[in-house]
């Protein structure tokens, strides 16, 4: 008989097809006492806590006790408790929020109206405090050195989108653009005082980069558009992909890993990725990926250990999911 007891600190959130109110928010639940060698078992946590369906789920975060959710086509942000249960729906008519990040004080979210919103989930009166304008269809953010680092895209192919936006927290005024790489998106990171981030171009060589946020100084690391922080080897997780119009679908043009310090990369066979999307890493390292070879089927996750060996997977999730963020 399994243990009752499990743990929801692994959250996916899926965006879902155009127009299809198919995006989730989902949790992935494990044995704890099995931990690391049970197997994932998938929920529709937003469904089965609330009886409906959240639209989309562009982004999440976790935020204390809370989830934080960000929804684009349906133009709101949901407040969940740990287990998906609504506890309060902020509509934002024709806002359309992106991305997510927290300085552990509040969350801050980007939104196609060009804006950075500033937001106390503990708030029920007033929980949107503040904004900023920061320029055309910003996407990730993250927070480093009492700074927010806003990725702007190129959105519109017309090669204008190549900075990066700097928000002071304290003023919450934007104060400076950092020039970067073509079409910075939805990656970015922070750990500690530097900010990783990857311009996708749009589809040539991608590039990870760096910015100190000392400095502001940014510099170029390797060539990908997806990657993930592991912050038990101080390394990063890289694939890159390019869409192949013939399959319809992204493929990979390699997969390995960068040692920050040292700057060696060496080469990492992920077994059972067809189209990844997404790589994220939990506090212990083991490797969490995104596949999603078909739109019209759900996005499935492959589960490793830190050195790579696939421990489970491919676990159905939610359609087209964005993001596996930890709660630990």
């Amino acid at each position: 008989k399994q243990p009752e007891v499990s743990t929801t600190d692994v959250y996916v959130s899926c965006a879902g097809n155009w127009g299809a109110n198919n995006g989730t928010v989902g949790i992935l639940d494990y044995n704890i006492q099995a931990r690391p060698t049970a197997p994932f078992l998938y929920r529709n946590a937003y469904q089965e806590q609330n009886g409906i369906k959240i639209g989309d789920a562009q982004d999440l975060i976790v935020f204390g006790d809370k989830i934080v959710v960000a929804c684009t086509t349906s133009s709101k942000i949901e407040v969940l408790n740990r287990q998906g249960k609504v506890e309060q729906t902020i509509k934002l008519h024709n806002v359309e929020p992106r991305y997510l990040a927290t300085d552990g004080k509040y969350v801050y979210f980007s939104a196609y109206t060009g804006k950075v919103y500033k937001v106390n989930p503990n708030d029920y009166k007033k929980t949107i405090i503040d904004s900023v304008i920061v320029g055309s269809h910003p996407e990730a953010l993250s927070v480093a050195n009492g700074k927010l680092y806003v990725n702007m895209s190129d959105y519109n192919y017309d090669g204008t989108g190549k900075s990066v936006s700097v928000v002071d927290l304290n003023t919450f005024k934007k104060i400076k653009e950092l020039q970067v790489a073509l079409n910075p998106y939805d990656q970015s990171y922070s750990v500690g005082d530097k900010v990783y981030f990857a311009s996708s171009f749009h589809g040539e060589d991608a590039a990870v980069q760096v910015i100190d946020a000392k400095t502001d100084q940014v510099t170029t690391l390797c060539k990908a558009n997806i990657f993930g922080y592991d912050k038990t080897k101080n390394r990063l997780i890289c694939f890159s992909t390019q869409y192949d119009y013939t399959l319809k679908r992204f493929v990979v043009n390699k997969a390995f890993t960068y040692d920050i310090a040292t700057k060696e990369q060496k080469e990492l066979n992920l077994e059972g990725l067809i189209s990844p999307s997404q790589v994220s890493v939990d506090s212990k390292g083991y490797i969490y990926v995104i596949d999603t070879p078909k739109y019209s089927e759900p996005s499935r996750v492959f589960y490793y250990s830190p050195e790579g060996k696939l421990i489970q997977g491919p676990i159905l999730v939610g359609y087209d999911a964005h993001k596996i963020k930890f709660a630990n």
